[in-house]
This record gives structure tokens, sequence and C-alpha cells, in this order.
């Protein structure tokens, strides 16, 4: 299978693929019916609460292409998180990728021997132009080998219970692969990452929560790494033949095989309240999301309430309390018919690790915002992080190093114990 990779670059093609997908924007629909997506299946969600607007096969698996290498950056994203690689780290770029990235069918970033990338640039350029190297790279650097990396794929994937089976990091299939080295061992000659919409979108979800940042450097329409310029192939970003100012897209990514045809995964925020929207198989498929998302601004609407820093009392009958800070300054629910009545509640919630050591770090997360809509049931969940580091009583010596959970501090904290029940 031959994978299109400049299939939207500057020039004679971009004409071609402009007849391709249908012309500009589409005017909006005159119906607040949603008219069904041409295209194998579609999923809208809200990336903050999970609320889920529109879906269709929205289960069932299909070849996703590059829309992989979200899940790639996301796990990337991770160890970063977690302390186990950094931004600005080097990674080493194989001979075999060297190979890949001089392909004028799977390359959008040349790559020089001896040229040097960090994780950063790397997933700019996974994440901008695509990129199957970098894609690759980074899965070998933060798991040790791409075997393992499509290992961690999976088992994330089965931890958040989602329909998908992954065989590359960067969304190529095997007989893309098998020129590179890249071929896991045991799948099939012509096998393929199969993911569902919903799935995909989730692990979007999953990328945006773990670093906000990456919606900037997906909306970017062109960088340069290393001197090198390179293009973004979201023809839906400001600026580009298919962007529409009624749904404003400012991220995230799309992929493209002949077999997979056109995927795309794109984020755009509702008064502030931030969306994702995900296309799987279609041909006119940027069309096609600009009509969907004005569908869906026409048949929903948001109600939301604002959430502030706030003084959170830590444990019953104790007087330790912490400035605290939303991960959101806002929450919504959407209503389609009924006007939704929202109620915020927030409690406290300590992890069992605060309980026992006794202190709080500043960053920390220390309480919950539960924003109801009493008209439907539907809730959103706000975390709120200390914004200083605290122990949780004054007159008491606290241990880090302490492993049993203490007696007081263990019969103050116990309405909030039961929360993690």
């Amino acid at each position: 299978m031959v994978l299109l990779k400049r299939w939207l670059r500057r020039g004679v093609l971009l004409g071609l693929v402009a007849i391709i997908l249908g012309g500009g924007p589409v005017a909006q629909a005159a119906s607040k019916t949603v008219t069904k997506v041409p295209a194998r299946a579609a999923y809208v969600m809200d990336a903050q609460s999970g609320q889920v607007l529109y879906q269709q096969n929205a289960d069932k698996r299909y070849p996703i292409a590059s829309l992989s290498k979200l899940l790639t950056v996301y796990l990337t994203v991770k160890a970063i998180n977690d302390g186990k690689i950094k931004w600005t780290d080097q990674v080493p770029i194989s001979r075999d990728l060297l190979k890949l990235s001089h392909s004028y069918a799977y390359s959008s970033l040349r790559m020089k021997k001896g040229e040097t990338f960090t994780v950063k640039q790397m997933v700019a350029a996974a994440m901008i132009a695509s990129s199957n190297s970098a894609a690759t790279a980074l899965g070998e650097y933060v798991a040790g080998s791409n075997a393992k990396f499509i290992a961690l794929m999976n088992q994330q994937s089965k931890d958040w219970g989602l329909e998908a089976h992954f065989i590359s990091s960067s969304g190529l299939d095997n007989t893309d692969l098998k020129d590179y080295n890249l071929v896991l061992p045991g799948t099939g000659k012509k096998e393929e990452n199969l993911v569902s919409a919903k799935a995909i979108t989730t692990v979007a979800q999953h990328l945006i929560q773990a670093d906000p940042s990456i919606v900037q450097i997906s909306g970017k329409k062109e960088d340069k790494i290393n001197g090198t310029q390179i293009y973004n192939e979201n023809m839906c970003l400001k600026g580009q033949s298919h962007y529409d100012k009624a749904t404003n897209i400012d991220g995230l990514k799309t992929g493209f095989t002949e077999n997979a045809k056109l995927c795309f995964t794109a984020t755009y925020t509702v008064n502030g309240q931030r969306m994702i929207a995900t296309i799987l198989g279609g041909d006119t498929t940027f069309s096609a999301m600009n009509k969907l998302i004005k569908q869906l601004k026409k048949q929903y609407q948001l109600a939301t309430t604002t959430l502030n820093d706030r003084r959170i009392t830590l444990a019953n009958g104790l007087s330790t309390t912490v400035w605290a800070q939303p991960t959101s300054s806002q929450a919504g629910v959407w209503y389609q018919d009924q006007a939704a009545g929202l109620t915020t509640t927030v409690e406290t919630k300590l992890s069992p690790a605060q309980m026992s050591s006794g202190t709080v770090n500043a960053g920390d997360p220390v309480a919950q915002a539960t924003v109801t809509d009493t008209k439907t049931g539907k809730q959103q969940a706000i975390t709120y992080r200390s914004q200083q580091s605290v122990t949780l009583f004054a007159d008491r010596v606290i241990f880090n190093e302490q492993t049993q959970p203490d007696p007081l501090l263990q019969t103050l904290v116990q309405p909030m114990a039961t929360a993690f029940q």
C-alpha cells in the first residue's frame, strides 16, 4: 500500500486535493437535525467532561493511519510528566529511520546522518508534519525498542478500555514497514492499526489533559526543525483551504492511507469549552467536519459555571487549609430541549499517600468540584490543586518516610477516606 504523504503539499497537489475534498466550507444547515457523516465513523465529545454529542459507528475498529501518533505522543508526554525523560533529551535516530526519512512516499521530514533532534522537536515533527520517523524514534526512546513501545500502546489502550489494536507507533501498516525492519514479530503481512472513533477521541482527550499546549503545537500551519521547513496537513486550520470561522478548528491531527482514507481528529472551542471531534474513513472529511460541528452547535446549547480559586479545608476537626486552583476555569453541560439547571459541590479529596505522610505538596490534588445538571443528571468533575505545601496539622512532627498511617490523622480524615472505597 502506498502512503500518499505529500497529498497536501503546496503546489500542484493542493489544487487536486481541494477538488477531491469538495471545495470550501459548507454553509450551515437550516435544520437542527444532524445529518449522517459521509464516512465510516464519527464521534464528538466535550474534552473536559467526556459528554458525547454525536456518534456514528463509534465503537467499531477501523484503520486510522497517522491518528495513531496521538497515542505515541501521549505516551511520550506521560514519560516526561513521570520524570523518565525530558523535553530536551536527544533522541537517537537509527539507520532504518534515517532511510525511512528519505522516502518520498512515507516521509515529511528528511533527516541527515549525524543530525540531532530533541524530544520536543520530534513531538513537533510528529504532530505538525506527521513524521513517521519522528514518531517511531520517540517510541523507541520512551520504551527502549519498537516492539516494547507497541506493547505499551496496547497496554495503555487496555487500561483505558479502548477498542484498539496497534502494530505501529506511526500509523504505517506492515506493507509499508517491511522495508525498514519495523514489522512487529507475529503480525500479518498486511496488518495495520485498527482503532475505533471513540477510542482515538479518548486518546486525544488524555493527551490534551496531559499537556494542553499540544493544541498550540498541532495548530501550527508550518514550522522549522533544524532549519528544515515542515508543513501541516490539517486544512481546517486558520489560513488553510478549509478553514471556517464558524467552527474555528485549532488542532489536532490528520491521517491518510489508501486503505484508511482520510481520518481527522479536530479540536475546537465553544464559549471557552474545549471539544474534540473525530471522523474516520471519508473522502470529504474536512468539509464534513466543518458541517458536523456547525450542525451540533445549532442542536446543542452550553450551560457553564465559573470555577474560582478557593480555600480548601483539608481534614475534619483541623484548622489546616490551603488555597487551591481548579484545573479549568469553568465547567459545562450541553443540553438540547430543556435548559440545564447547574449545581456545584466541592469536596475535599486526599489520596492515601497524603493521608499516610500527613503532607500536601504544592500542585497536589486536594479537592474535586462536581457540576451537575439537575435536569439530566449529567456531571463534570474538575480537580482542585493546592497552591502551597502544608502539613495536615501543626503540632505534630511528620516524617516523610513514615510508612504506617498516623492513627490520629486516620481518625480525622475517615470521612474523606470513604470517597476512595
